[in-house]
């Protein structure tokens, strides 16, 4: 197939290159010169796991454009994966989307081969149905159809495995205007997978409301989890890992996601949560629970603050093992790692860091990171893991031998 990715940022190039490693010819742009440079000179760096060998595996079937006329020109169909920054009401902006639409329009105006624009980015409830098909139509001049077809098609990906979860997704999601527009979409996904994916087709705004839905759910699931993990300290410290497996046992619930530890962040799940609850505002549906899993979350970090300094005295120097929000990526993004970093300081205490994905707070910031863990257990009189850790083993190695005191929310075996 014949497609053209907009935008190549973390989420957009691992999308390019996968499609493209899988025999489609792909024309990808982004509005960064120096980065359209990079990659096509073969100097593109990134710490997501496996994105620079898979992009010189594809590098035959992926062109950079310099323009989204260019890219567009020949394709059956372009995916539009482009930010959709949080207003201060919780709602996703379309600004960069309708920006893009636009241009697209304007180049198809004159193409007698029919094209299916697929939006990856977020967006709300509404969106692809209101502006975003009236940017597309009215800069095209064509009407959705024979010739034009919107869908919407966002990924349930985290920053770190993304390669990985787009090769090996638990569904495939597709809103369509027209059934052959989907047919065109779904073919494109099914290329880049490694086995059989369930496809899910459905209207424009219900794949909207789904994609925003599954990651409240899953919050609400983390914080759910976090709760009983304050509620099992306060009865007499019970082993929190036991009461959640047996929860997650009965099939109505499952384990996944329901582990207790630090509070959900990154990206995502943050922004779509507040996201949520502007939507059930729009239509006076009560937003309780995405407020009360925002609430839970915020309440987390001071319980877990108040965890790390019960005892402690003032002067007591702190480590923390773990800026970044997650494994594989140095994106501090909400970072639960960095807001507990910052709690502290804000009590009063000294607090350094390491982090193994190089996140760092920079040099103005009051967290000072350290270069090694060797450096940061010498400095530090209390150690605290923040997230989990690829090499666990290796940390809890150089830990045990320093003989420190460390707290490790995760409970790593």
């Amino acid at each position: 197939m014949n497609l053209a990715v907009i935008g190549l940022g973390k989420l957009g190039l691992p999308l390019a290159a996968l499609l493209a490693n899988s025999g489609n010819k792909v024309v990808g742009f982004d509005l960064s010169t120096s980065l359209r440079d990079s990659i096509t000179s073969g100097t593109f760096k990134s710490n997501e796991p496996n994105l620079e060998e898979v992009l010189k595996k594809s590098r035959g079937n992926l062109q950079i454009a310099n323009n989204i006329a260019e890219a567009v020109r020949d394709c059956s169909a372009v995916f539009i994966i482009v930010p959709t920054p949080s207003q201060d009401s919780g709602h996703f902006s379309n600004k960069y989307v309708v920006e893009v639409l636009k241009a697209i329009g304007n180049a198809i105006k004159s193409k007698d081969t029919p094209t299916v624009v697929d939006i990856v980015s977020t967006v709300m409830p509404g969106s692809c149905d209101g502006e975003l098909k009236s940017a597309l139509e009215d800069s095209s001049g064509k009407k959705l159809g024979n010739d034009l077809g919107l869908c919407y098609n966002p990924e349930f990906i985290a920053l770190g495995s993304v390669l990985k979860d787009m090769s090996e997704p638990d569904m495939h999601l597709v809103g369509a205007s027209h059934k052959w527009a989907g047919d065109v979409v779904e073919k494109a996904l099914n290329s880049m997978v490694d086995k059989p994916v369930p496809c899910r087709r459905m209207s424009l705004i219900e794949a909207e409301l789904v994609k925003i839905s599954v990651n409240n759910f899953v919050t609400m699931k983390i914080s759910f989890a976090n709760s009983l993990m304050q509620v099992a300290n306060k009865l007499g410290d019970l082993n929190i890992d036991v009461v959640t497996e047996a929860i997650g046992l009965d099939s109505r619930v499952g384990n996944k996601y329901l582990k207790a530890a630090v509070p959900y962040g990154g990206p995502c799940f943050p922004r779509d949560t507040r996201a949520l609850s502007a939507l059930y505002r729009d239509f006076n549906v009560g937003d309780s629970l995405p407020l009360a899993t925002e609430s839970l979350n915020s309440s987390h970090l001071d319980f877990l603050a108040d965890l790390v300094v019960a005892g402690r005295e003032a002067n007591t120097v702190i480590g923390i093992i773990g800026l970044s929000y997650k494994t594989g990526t140095s994106v501090i993004d909400e970072s639960p790692g960095v807001n507990l970093a910052k709690k502290l300081v804000e009590r009063g205490f000294t607090v350094f860091s390491w982090d193994d994905e190089g996140a760092n707070l920079g040099p103005e910031s009051e967290v000072i990171s350290m270069q090694t863990l060797g450096e940061l257990i010498s400095t530090s009189d209390l150690l605290v893991i923040s997230r989990p850790h690829f090499n666990w083993h290796e940390v809890k190695r150089e830990l045990d031998a320093s003989g420190k005191t460390y707290l490790d929310f995760w409970r790593q075996k």
